[in-house]
């Protein structure tokens, strides 16, 4: 069969062609070649029994990078299929299986030959998986308290461990709640920057209190007037319930932040925790007062 004959059965192969060899054969009518391909077999080792429901984690593992691989890597799928194993078993019985999963598929990771590894990343997991997986507990409150404030219809926000990140029209709005030591750096920053950068022909870094009702602090506007022109305000702010490190920009380059800060009064921060006796001493200097 020529070459050519066999490439439709060849692509019906769970094999990868690594090439082909040619030899000559002689014959009394003349030197025939032959040729013999050769073949890595990428038919994958299959799972045992007692681990075949580990077979979508395997799957969702090889579609990864094995460098991307590691604690940040998603366990819901993981989570899922223990759930489903584990289903109708009392908790003693199902941590021995889980220990006894974990033994046997370390032991079938050993094969010799196996080419695809990534399931080493569950082994550790296995036999703690109830309490790692399984064990629902209570979210845990953000340690600089949660933001809020009140936007205006249409605002898209997403809120990630107490911090607000806000797109509203052109502005982008971040909001991360702080503690006072971290308002009182931020501060003193603004106050470096504007004595480094003064405003000349519409370049620098100037600084300016602010009240937004109860909302008291410090902003910094910087901006570059020469094309490509570029606007960004920063807040250092004391707010009911504690402090919010803010960033507003804008995809216009030039904007009038007053139509974001209009929601300023709004702003509080839920959840802040109780200070430390260290923190309530600090609490008596304000960030203005060391101007």
């Amino acid at each position: 069969m020529a070459l050519a004959e066999l490439a439709p059965e060849l692509s019906k192969k769970p094999a990868k062609c690594l090439g082909f060899d040619i030899t000559h054969v002689g014959l009394s009518d003349g030197s025939v070649r032959r040729a013999y391909l050769r073949f890595e077999s990428t038919v994958p080792h299959k799972l045992p029994d007692r681990l075949r429901y580990l077979e979508p984690v395997r799957k969702q593992l090889a579609a990864l990078n094995p460098d991307d691989i590691d604690e940040s890597t998603d366990l819901s799928v993981l989570r899922r299929v223990v759930r489903k194993h584990l289903k109708g078993l009392p908790d003693q019985d199902a941590r021995l299986a889980l220990r006894e999963d974990a033994a046997e598929l370390e032991r079938w990771l050993s094969t010799p030959g196996l080419q695809d590894t990534r399931l080493y990343f569950v082994v550790p997991i296995l036999p703690d998986a109830i309490d790692v997986l399984l064990t629902e507990r209570p979210p845990s409150r953000p340690e600089r308290g949660e933001a809020k404030m009140d936007m205006a219809d249409g605002a898209k926000v997403t809120v990630e461990n107490g911090c607000w990140s806000v797109k509203w029209r052109r502005f982008y709005l971040s909001l991360y709640p702080s503690h006072l030591e971290d308002i009182h750096r931020e501060a003193g920053q603004f106050r470096d920057d504007a004595r480094s950068h003064p405003m000349i022909d519409g370049n620098g870094m100037p600084i300016g209190e602010v009240r937004f009702g109860e909302v008291t602090g410090i902003k910094r506007v910087s901006k570059i007037a020469s094309p490509p022109m570029f606007k960004r305000v920063d807040y250092a702010l004391d707010v009911p319930g504690g402090h919010i490190v803010a960033v507003l920009d804008s995809s216009r380059g030039d904007f009038d932040e007053s139509e974001v800060e209009r929601y300023f009064h709004t702003l509080r921060v839920l959840n802040y925790p109780a200070p430390t006796s260290e923190q309530a001493t600090a609490r008596t200097t304000h960030p203005r007062d060391n101007q």
